[in-house]
């Protein structure tokens, strides 16, 4: 157990919150709204989640902030009437428009040949490389030793991606751009350029307990309402635990709280 308040269990202070306009509702999207499956690129979110987040983006902004690429996330999704902030706050999707943050542009090409060595040197079976354009994962839930692989592709990435920011999710080691871009970032910029009064954070691993952490940064300081829920599933990273005002047991919740929310908004 995390020790959190339920959320579902306290779902009038998440209404209460995005009553402060304007608002907007932070997603997270593997793990979070879809459940984690051993293939990424098979990973679906319930009919019943995309149709409560189809509603609540026609009453509130909706920014689905996830590590995939954006054409990839709205392959996932399949919802144009969000905002998508992908590969951990470095690009975005907003009404057909594609933009890459500058600070990541110049690490664009080091990010393909980076892919290029994984893919040469990185063998094991089970691992999965996922090329996002602006970053790289290396996937290892599907090996048959899990900790030994973990080992063995950090060991390469440390040796073959010098200069580039080297970070872990669940299952999973990740090669982004050394610039300050993170889904808290994204965050921060994203309500800084909307004056956003409010935000409701989802997430479910590390990079989301940065976003958590900006919001109760903003939040101490007055300069925003904010609440953030971790889904807190058995294998709950424990800064994501600790970063976070509430928890969701699974993405059956995050779903429930989603149509609950769509219903009274």
């Amino acid at each position: 157990m995390s020790g959190l308040p339920d959320l579902l269990a306290h779902r009038d202070e998440a209404l209460a919150l995005l009553a402060h306009r304007p608002g907007c509702i932070f997603t997270d999207i593997d793990g979070t709204l879809s459940p984690i499956i051993a293939d990424p690129l098979a990973a679906s979110v319930p009919d019943a989640t995309r149709s409560a987040l189809a509603a609540l983006a026609k009453r509130t902004t909706v920014v689905a902030l996830t590590g995939r690429s954006v054409a990839d996330a709205r392959r996932v999704l399949r919802l144009d009437t969000v905002i998508y902030s992908g590969n951990h706050g470095a690009e975005w999707w907003e009404e057909g428009a594609v933009s890459i943050e500058p600070a990541a542009e110049p690490y664009l090409e080091r990010v393909q040949e980076v892919a290029k060595a994984v893919e040469r040197g990185i063998t094991t079976p089970g691992t999965l490389l996922e090329h996002k354009g602006a970053s790289l994962s290396v996937h290892y839930r599907n090996t048959a030793e899990p900790d030994a692989a973990r080992s063995g592709i950090l060991d390469f990435l440390y040796a073959h991606a010098q200069g580039m920011s080297i970070r872990e999710g669940k299952m999973v080691v990740e090669v982004r751009p050394p610039v300050e871009l993170s889904k808290g970032e994204a965050v921060r910029s994203f309500t800084r350029r909307r004056g956003l009064a409010s935000a409701l954070v989802l997430g479910d691993d590390r990079t989301d307990a940065e976003a958590f952490a900006v919001v109760r940064e903003m939040r101490d300081a007055g300069a925003i309402h904010g609440l953030s829920a971790a889904v807190a599933t058995a294998d709950a990273p424990t800064e994501l635990l600790a970063s976070a005002d509430y928890a969701l047991a699974d993405t059956a919740a995050v779903g429930r709280l989603l149509t609950w929310l769509s219903g009274e908004l």
